[in-house]
Order: C-alpha cells, then structure tokens, then sequence
C-alpha cells in the first residue's frame, strides 16, 4: 500500500511540476509570490491532468474515455480479448529486448569484454 501512495505522490508532483514548469514562481503574474500563486499553480495542474486525461475531447473524464484506452484491440468492447492482446504484446516486447541484450552479451563475451558496450582490456 505504501508504495501505491509513494507513485501517487511522485505522479502528482511530476504533474504539478510539467503543468508550471514555464512559469516561475509568480505563477498568476501579480509581480509577487504569495498563496494565490500556489491556488494557480494548482488550477493549472488540475486542468492539465483533466485535459490529458480527457482522451475522446468530450469535455469531460468518464468512463467513455477509460474505454478509449482500454479497448486495445478496438472492437468496441472493454473485455478479456483486450487483456489478453495487451499480454501478447507485452510478451512481444519483452520477448524482443530479451533478445536484445543476449545479443549483445553474447557479442562482448565473443571479444572478451565483460560487460555489453565496453571494449575488451588490452595488456599494458
């Protein structure tokens, strides 16, 4: 639980920080820093987060928009058949960087580098 809480914050922070980042500290441009600049701040970052959030651009977050990016393989329906493409992908994927990497360890241990990416230790 304690660690759903840590993501949560760092998400919440990262969005407060993305949705100000060009604004300094004097966020609503008053010319001073004090507690409304913080109420902007937080304005913005709500109406970021609902934006982005907002996938079909109706105006509001529902589950309409949970099913734009839910229904994976786009037959309409939020069901198993969507779970089990994203397994499929996700199995695709970590089937091909597996690969990948025992390519490259397999090419340094063929030129005696210990490690992928580093040249072999020459004789001094």
């Amino acid at each position: 639980m304690e660690i759903i809480v840590i993501g949560l914050v760092i998400l919440a922070v990262g969005a407060f920080v993305y949705y100000n980042r060009s604004k300094g500290l004097d966020v609503n441009s008053d010319g001073k820093v004090d507690t409304k600049d913080l109420s902007a701040a937080v304005t913005n970052t709500v109406e970021g987060v609902k934006s982005a959030a907002d996938v079909n651009k109706d105006g509001k977050v529902d589950t309409a928009d949970v099913k734009v990016v839910a229904d994976v393989n786009k037959d309409g329906k939020v069901d198993t058949a969507d779970v089990k493409e994203v397994v499929t992908k996700t199995r695709a994927t970590a089937k091909k960087a597996a690969t990948k990497t025992a390519t490259k360890v397999k090419a340094a241990a063929a030129t005696g580098a210990k490690k992928p990416g580093r040249k072999p230790k020459t004789a001094k």
